[in-house]
């Protein structure tokens, strides 16, 4: 129940001002379907088999027009819509900027619902011992092989949303759907060099133009992971099933952490005089390749108490294979991060906050490359086949048990703002 309590407040705060469909995601593509249809119908078809089919303007634009757009923007999910199918729709049905930037939308906005069922790959759960090897190997791969990848430089682009009045937003673009403004566009360079993560301003890029009260987010090169699985063993971990993803099938597991045993720490600066730093519980979903333990995606659901300054804490990081040089290694694709701040203790611009005011980071990471060279982002060498031993085809079942605790006592830190 508190997860779907967390999912119900995130989707108040998230969905369109005007919602008035609910939709799964089979019928969002009946929907872009009906309507590409619909054009082609009205589009002039050759009288005879010899005639040669005009070419006209719009066979070269996108196939989806403004009434679809419309309405595809009040729809709310109730299913999750994975960066896998998203992609598919976009390019099976062409969309254009602004039909990319709607469903892009509403696909974040799903990101922390169940998939849909029949997107679910029908293996049983993982025996015991294949599940106690599976989760030694992820813990080899995030404390050993992440911490030693090749010296490399990505782009990381970060596009910051609230919900704020107009009179509170800076670098104001105009209103986005679900009644969120894009507050900036943030390009930094990651350089990742001797095992360690350093961020720096993109070039042509002004740090001294950086808002003192933007969101940020951090941890989706390993440190994020490092805690969840040094904290894992202290509550329960449930098998859920197993789904593709961007690297590859993945088996799904739902965990929960209790404060007691919890490393995840939240820091903000909202307050008028004192900053809030607090080390709460947390519960979410991991998905691990079969073959080499690595993490291909992670959700994080903060567990905030009544009276915190910021609550609704969340973060979703999705992986995949990146050639980098000569070497392929799983690094992070993409990412989303979630918060609240609260109106009865923030401060913005000087001013306490007349409401609460949601934020939601995007954040996309490209053009790996080791120094002087290039990247390749690859699908068709992810892990895939059969996943393990001890995994036979046929429906998930699902069965709960406590996870060992990690053994190596590593330290991270996750910030917010």
């Amino acid at each position: 129940m508190r997860l779907l309590a967390f999912i119900g407040i995130l989707a108040g705060l998230a969905s369109p001002a005007n919602a008035v469909e609910k939709a799964t995601v089979v019928q969002v593509e009946q929907i872009l379907a009906a309507h590409v249809a619909e054009m082609h119908s009205q589009t002039r078809q050759p009288k005879s088999p010899d005639e040669v089919a005009e070419i006209a303007e719009s066979d070269l634009l996108p196939m989806i027009d403004d009434s679809a757009l419309s309405r595809l923007a009040d729809i709310e999910l109730t299913e999750r819509m994975s960066t896998l199918t998203l992609y598919r729709l976009v390019g099976q049905y062409k969309l254009g900027a602004h039909a990319q930037m709607i469903l892009q939308q509403m696909a974040d906005r799903s990101a922390l619902l169940k998939l849909p069922p029949e997107e679910e790959i029908p293996h049983v759960a993982p025996d015991p011992e294949t599940e106690s090897a599976l989760f030694n190997a992820a813990r080899d791969y995030v404390f050993g092989k992440l911490s030693h990848l090749p010296d490399f430089v990505a782009m990381r682009t970060t596009t910051t949303f609230d919900n704020s009045p107009a009179a509170l937003s800076f670098l104001q673009t105009g209103a986005d759907n679900a009644g969120f403004r894009r507050r900036d566009v943030i390009q930094k360079q990651i350089t990742f060099r001797d095992g360690k993560e350093v961020l720096q301003s993109a070039p042509g890029s002004d740090p001294a133009k950086a808002d003192p009260a933007e969101f940020e987010s951090s941890g989706e090169f390993g440190t994020q992971a490092a805690v969840v699985l040094m904290d894992i063993g202290q509550g329960p971990v449930t098998f859920d099933h197993w789904e593709n993803t961007m690297g590859g099938i993945a088996a799904v597991y739902r965990y929960s952490v209790p404060r007691s045993g919890s490393h995840y720490e939240v820091t903000d600066r909202c307050e008028a005089r004192n900053s809030f730093h607090d080390i709460p519980g947390y519960h979410g979903s991991i998905a691990l390749a079969p073959r080499s333990g690595a993490i291909l995606r992670l959700t994080l659901e903060a567990e905030s108490r009544p009276g915190d300054p910021v609550s609704h804490v969340a973060s979703i990081v999705e992986y995949g294979p990146v050639v980098i040089g000569n070497r392929r290694s799983i690094c992070p694709l993409r990412s989303l991060a979630f918060l609240v701040q609260d109106a009865k203790t923030c401060v913005r611009a000087g001013h306490k906050l007349q409401k609460p005011v949601a934020m939601v980071n995007q954040t996309i990471f490209s053009n790996y490359h080791r120094f002087g060279s290039s990247s390749t982002l690859i699908f068709d060498e992810a892990d895939s086949g059969d996943p393990l031993t001890g995994v036979a085809p046929d429906r998930p079942s699902h069965r709960s048990e406590n996870i060992p605790q990690a053994n190596p006592r590593t330290s991270a830190k996750h910030r917010e703002p």
